[in-house]
């Protein structure tokens, strides 16, 4: 497991010994956000912005650590001294972000299939925004002439619509389908429903590409199950997204963790489960298991029955006649 995951696992970890919305929660939240931040910089190469990220993620910590009476017996300051203590090495080595090396590929760390994202720690049932949102309906985007990823984000915000406050949705209000949880972990601070009803389309488009394509390393599986994948991180959220594929790579290829993170192993299945099947049947065993979870969801809760038609209806989206 890379420093960053590391330390984001002991900061999730962290927020679960102190009140939500408290202080000390929103402090760990934002230094969260910063240290999320510096991994996409570093996936993207942009090891300028990924060291200030970093530096900025130190200083909050640091902040946090200043702000509290210090005490041994404290599960909150263990958890957040030990992340203070994975990252400070890798915020300081600058040179070895600035000259292309990334700092989780560092000397000494190993190469694994563990997630950086999301934590082990994140329930198998998706977030309650993801279940609670039925889709715009609208025409496809055309996607000539247009960057993949960028083509991509047009359909999920195609899919995703404007802002929309439903009754039955318990993620509560959402605008071009992010939520107020979201826009809150992505920004580092509180926000409320004004917020999120005022949210650019531009920022939606930085969190999507940001948290749910090169966060949970979905531009590292094959290209003919990306647009798919991509579409269920932001449904149903990146670890439930990603265990839904090795649930189904389970079945097609030599195994891997189903743990909800895309590594090494991962990422070879999936290459394997394509080679064997091709393209059409893959993509279409991946949309009869999200299919599947619809159903079961809808099944289990009837307030969501109401979401069930569109959700079907974007899972049909993807099928491959």
């Amino acid at each position: 497991m890379s420093n960053y995951a590391d330390a984001r696992a002991k900061l999730d970890n962290a927020l679960n010994f102190v009140e939500p919305d408290g202080p000390e929660w929103i402090k760990t939240k934002a230094a969260i956000a910063a240290l999320d931040e510096a991994e996409v910089a570093e996936i993207a190469r942009d090891f300028i912005n990924a060291s200030r990220r970093l530096d900025d993620a130190v200083a909050k910590l640091k902040a946090i650590l200043a702000g509290l009476t210090p005490n041994p017996a404290s599960q909150f300051l263990g958890e957040v001294r030990g992340a203070l203590q994975l990252i400070t090495p890798v915020a300081q080595n600058v040179e070895a972000l600035l000259s292309g090396e990334p700092a989780s590929a560092l000397p000494g760390t190993p190469v694994s299939n563990t997630p950086s994202f999301p934590t082990a720690a994140e329930p198998s049932v998706p977030p309650v925004r993801e279940f609670s949102r039925d889709i715009a309906e609208q025409p496809a985007a055309h996607t000539s002439g247009v960057d993949a990823v960028d083509a991509m984000i047009e359909d999920i915000l195609r899919r995703e619509g404007g802002f929309v406050d439903h009754p039955n949705d318990r993620g509560g209000p959402t605008n071009f389908g992010i939520t107020l949880r979201s826009l809150a972990s992505w920004r580092g601070s509180e926000v409320s429903r004004d917020d999120v009803r005022r949210m650019a389309q531009t920022e939606a488009r930085d969190i999507y590409k940001g948290r749910y394509f090169i966060q949970p390393k979905i531009n590292d599986l094959p290209a003919a199950i990306q647009p798919l994948m991509f579409d269920m991180c932001v449904h149903h959220g990146p670890g439930t997204a990603i265990k839904l594929l090795q649930e189904v790579l389970q079945a097609s290829s030599p195994p891997c963790a189903v743990d909800g993170g895309i590594g090494d192993k991962t990422i070879q299945s999936a290459a394997n489960a394509l080679a064997a099947l091709g393209a059409k049947a893959l993509v279409n065993l991946l949309v009869d298991r999200r299919v599947e979870l619809f159903k079961s969801i809808a099944g289990k809760d009837a307030s969501q029955k109401v979401f069930l038609k569109g959700w079907l209806r974007r899972a049909e989206e993807f099928r491959q006649a």
